[in-house]
């Protein structure tokens, strides 16, 4: 069976990546045989919807089981249509996790390990404005207050609004910047 297992590295030694849709690497193992091969992840950089577009190319190259770390509801909606299985690996290498496969150690999953978004970055602060670190996602910036408002998010935002919220700081009012939503 073709095994997709997300990691940290390029080969069977490497560590399983707690995360499925920003992990570095995807090693796709034959249970049987153990030939291998590793392909760097091309959602890791992805500024949004890094779970969605990590479980279609899992599907894509014909994976009939996940191990991986945390996976959140899109990504399992994606994986489940797919009928690829879902196995929950914490801790440990590629090769131990697929020995635990083969061992028949592991329990398949049917719902998401983690929250929506889950995977998204976390603010980060820097001097008055307060930014995302990846390019889509909540906009986040200065705004509410009395001043000028220096920081609008400006990211591409998935979904609900476009990612132009205001947010905190030294702007004139809370303002709608085009629904994003508000940092907490």
């Amino acid at each position: 069976m073709k095994v997709a297992i997300s990691a940290t590295g390029n080969d069977l030694d490497s560590a399983v990546s707690p995360v499925f849709g920003r992990c570095p690497f995807y090693l796709f193992v034959d249970s049987e045989s153990m030939e291998w091969s590793a392909v760097a992840n091309p959602a890791a950089g992805a500024s949004g919807g890094a779970g969605i577009q990590a479980a279609q190319f899992i599907v894509e190259q014909g994976a009939q089981a996940l191990l991986t770390g945390n996976v959140g509801p899109n990504a399992m909606d994606v994986l489940n249509a797919a009928g690829v299985a879902v196995y929950p690996v914490t801790q440990g290498t590629v090769r131990e996790a697929v020995e635990a496969f083969r061992a028949g150690n592991l329990q398949n999953i049917g719902e998401a390990t983690v929250p929506a978004d889950a995977g998204k970055a976390a603010p980060r602060i820097t001097g008055t404005s307060v930014s995302m670190s990846s390019g889509r996602g909540a906009g986040l910036g200065a705004g509410r207050g009395t001043g000028q408002g220096a920081g609008r998010g400006m990211g591409q935002g998935m979904g609900r609004g476009g990612g132009r919220g205001m947010g905190r700081g030294g702007g004139a009012g809370r303002g709608r910047g085009g629904g994003g939503r508000r940092g907490g």
